[in-house]
């Protein structure tokens, strides 16, 4: 072979090898277009999930047992071991159910997205695929509680009410344990109303449906 023909040959290898991308640059991209990939189904999962959600401007407040037995309304908390309450700025106030709430959810004022679902007596903020995820029936006994919202800072306070509660003003409940368990009530409205009307407030046995988790558990009452 004549020195121009491999002189030739040399000069259109390299050309080949310093132009075309290599195989490992060919498969970090082609990682990276799944990734991308995967990234836009998670989104659409997401966005299918939470396709009727309001997004609104709250603030955010977790119902908790402190050391010493008293249940108290806290915007600011580590963790979250109660109940997590959501006081909005057009005046309505709902419990979180477990699917809306997040670890990375903390208290005060901020932008939280969900469906409310319910009625004036007691609202829930979920996603749409967690209204209807309940769980095993179960019998809960403990002190039946008022939360009473503050529109104007945006908490909520626990009240024991010493009389029926239903002339109050829209407002949540939850029922606190002897170990200090707090649950959120949900329900139709007239299983509320019928809450709201009796004076037994202490050693009360609700039975319902329970939805949950450490910061979210709700008693669907019947």
């Amino acid at each position: 072979m004549k020195k121009g023909a491999i002189l030739f040959l040399f000069v259109a290898l390299a050309f080949v090898m310093f132009s075309a991308p290599s195989f490992a640059d060919s498969v970090d991209k082609a990682t990276d277009a799944m990734q991308e990939g995967q990234d836009m189904m998670d989104k659409g999962h997401k966005m299918m999930d939470m396709k009727d959600a309001e997004v609104m401007e709250a603030t955010v407040t977790c119902v908790q047992v402190d050391q010493g037995g008293t249940l108290r309304s806290l915007t600011e908390f580590a963790e979250c071991t109660g109940t997590m309450v959501v006081v909005t700025a057009d005046k309505s106030a709902a419990v979180v159910a477990p699917k809306a709430h997040s670890a990375a959810m903390k208290g005060g004022k901020q932008t939280v997205a969900g469906e409310l679902a319910g009625h004036t007596r007691g609202y829930i903020l979920a996603s749409s695929s967690a209204l209807d995820d309940k769980g095993a029936t179960k019998t809960v006994e403990g002190t039946l509680v008022c939360l009473l919202p503050n529109y104007e800072n945006g908490t909520v306070q626990p009240v024991v009410a010493t009389s029926p509660c239903g002339e109050k003003d829209q407002h949540l409940h939850v029922v606190q344990t002897a170990s200090g368990q707090v649950y959120a009530l949900h329900g139709s409205e007239d299983a509320i109303k019928k809450l709201e009307a009796s004076s037994d407030r202490n050693n009360v046995k609700l039975q319902g449906q329970i939805q949950g988790e450490q910061g979210a558990w709700v008693l669907y009452v019947n």
